[in-house]
């Protein structure tokens, strides 16, 4: 019974691995997908914004791909359904995300993972990360656009740049990387620059003060014992 059962289970787990890879198939025989995202992030690090995932309907009721929204972000986000121009799909709004919950919801939106997202702070800097796999499409069956906003002043990225307004149009047929690098304080807390002045000018103002205590203490200290005696 062993040798009968075991060749299902490697079937399963191959057409499980299967599945990704023909959501995407399905998607580029059926017609074009559109991916539209705008982000905005706020001084305090967090993220809101507005993602549709859709792709041209291939028959009355088709309700277009599949999205996830995982359970602990349920009360965050919300979904509704898209149709515009023969596009059938759903628009994912949510309000207020941390970068970690960015980063979740960007992994488990899709079942082949295909877009990537993710938001990390080093002092005053703030790093996105990003990718878009559209390489089982054809060229001219994708329209896709990101965009995301930011607080400070970008310092670096690979995309459009237009007064803090960061865009991408990934192309089909590729995996198409994005990145931006920005620079501002994070309003929900100091910053480790702050941090580090106030920690430091608080040192010197400690060393002082006990230098002052140390001189009044040794000026009372002369005062107690009087005019030095002279030897005869």
């Amino acid at each position: 019974m062993h040798q009968a059962i075991r060749p299902r289970h490697r079937r399963s787990r191959r057409w499980a691995a299967f599945v990704p890879l023909a959501l995407l198939l399905l998607l580029a025989l059926a017609g074009c997908v559109r991916v539209q995202a705008t982000l905005a992030v706020s001084e305090d690090d967090l993220v809101s914004g507005q993602l549709v995932i859709a792709a041209v309907g291939t028959k009355q009721g088709d309700t277009g791909p599949v999205l996830t929204i995982p359970k602990e972000l349920a009360g965050k986000v919300k979904t509704q359904v898209y149709t515009a121009d023969g596009y059938v799909g759903q628009t994912v709004s949510f309000q207020g995300l941390s970068f970690a919950e960015v980063t979740l919801l960007g992994d488990s939106i899709t079942v082949g993972k295909q877009y990537r997202l993710s938001f990390r702070r080093a002092g005053d800097l703030v790093t996105m990360a990003g990718s878009v796999d559209l390489s089982e499409l054809p060229p001219d069956r994708a329209e896709v656009q990101i965009k995301v906003s930011f607080p400070g002043s970008v310092t670096r990225t690979n995309g459009i740049n237009t007064n803090g307004t960061v865009s991408w149009k990934p192309k089909p047929g590729a995996v198409t990387e994005f990145d931006a690098t920005v620079q501002y304080t994070d309003k929900s807390g100091v910053s480790w620059t702050k941090w580090v002045v106030i920690v430091g000018a608080s040192a010197i103002g400690v060393a002082l003060l006990v230098l002052a205590l140390a001189l009044f203490t040794h000026k009372r200290s002369l005062k107690a014992a009087g005019p030095p005696t002279r030897s005869l």
